[in-house]
């Protein structure tokens, strides 16, 4: 099968698209043929060796996908061959999901819905299920709340406020120029701040009549936590998913002390395979039911992953789905 390895750490020159042997499934494992897999931050973390990985180079990279069962091992009840499914959670541990066929575990199955693309199915992916986790099992979100994400356009930015909207909540999002911000105003957030132009504080006060937001879903953590206790409502609380530039962030203690702000921190691996799985099971119905929608920006084929990656490093709206 055709599939785009790394044989050592470095820049998207590193992606090798070659021949490389079909894998076979183990007792508990699938084999699906790939229809679509996306690019993700954490790929690219893989690729410059910041995430350190069990799994060594030479390997496959690609952490989500969507595609077709054409075996499953002898233990495995949670699909069969024929099947759609869609993924997440590869390329760390086990190869990934840049590649003709991937073998999953029967635990990070998800079913497709009819009327799901493999193309919206593999978006899903992890960005979803990130935000899902951010906003409710860490963030503990309440309809009728408000909520602010911190990078609304991006892959997590975009499926945080589409959920938040889907919840309950009103949104509000920060993104930078006018097709960044009809993006996010047509996902359902009721105001875009444009970061780099306007006072993302005084404007947030502004919206919510000085009281703040009860929810701030940060994906640049390392620049805007500053601004986020500054914007925040009494009792409210700030989830940090993006890391940012920065491998520290600086906290104004006495006002965060003065407003009761709670400061979470999340990584959507506690959440286990079987956890992923059952959120982004979740998120699959709603997308069927069109109470979602994945943003797609960026469709390449499989042999431009370097490309993809390059993208991805630039200023892009929405996913980039890889067709093999």
């Amino acid at each position: 099968m055709k599939a785009v390895r790394i044989h050592e750490y470095g820049g998207p020159e590193v992606l090798v698209y070659e021949d490389v042997p079909t894998p076979e499934p183990g007792p508990k494992q699938l084999l699906v043929k790939v229809a679509a897999a996306t690019v993700n931050p954490i790929d690219v973390s893989v690729r410059e060796d910041r995430f350190p990985t069990p799994k060594q180079p030479p390997k496959i990279l690609g952490s989500d996908g969507a595609g077709v069962v054409k075996q499953a091992g002898a233990e495995v009840t949670t699909a069969k061959p024929g099947d759609r499914v869609a993924f997440s959670g590869l390329g760390i541990g086990s190869e990934g999901s840049y590649a003709e066929y991937a073998l999953i575990a029967d635990t990070q199955v998800v079913q497709m819905p009819e009327g799901l693309s493999f193309a919206d199915a593999a978006a899903i992916g992890m960005a979803f299920p990130a935000a899902y986790y951010a906003l409710v099992t860490r963030g503990a979100l309440h309809e009728g709340e408000t909520v602010l994400v911190q990078g609304a356009s991006g892959g997590v930015g975009s499926a945080s406020v589409q959920l938040a909207k889907a919840l309950g909540a009103r949104v509000f999002g920060t993104a930078s120029g006018p097709s960044a911000a009809d993006l996010v105003l047509g996902l359902g957030a009721e105001a875009v701040i444009d970061y780099r132009a306007e006072d993302v504080a005084a404007r947030v006060l502004e919206l919510t009549d000085g009281k703040g937001v009860d929810l701030v879903h940060e994906l640049v953590l390392s620049v805007n936590l500053p601004t986020d206790v500054k914007l925040v409502a009494r009792g409210g609380r700030i989830v940090g998913t993006g890391q940012g530039p920065g491998s520290d962030a600086v906290t104004p203690i006495g006002e965060a002390l003065g407003k009761d702000v709670s400061v979470l921190f999340m990584n959507l691996s506690n959440a286990g395979r079987a956890g992923v799985a059952a959120i982004a099971t979740e998120i699959a119905t709603m997308a069927a039911a069109g109470k979602i929608k994945p943003v797609i920006g960026t469709e390449l084929p499989l042999s431009e992953a370097r490309r993809a990656h390059e993208l991805l490093a630039g200023h892009h709206l929405g996913k980039i789905v890889l067709l093999p």
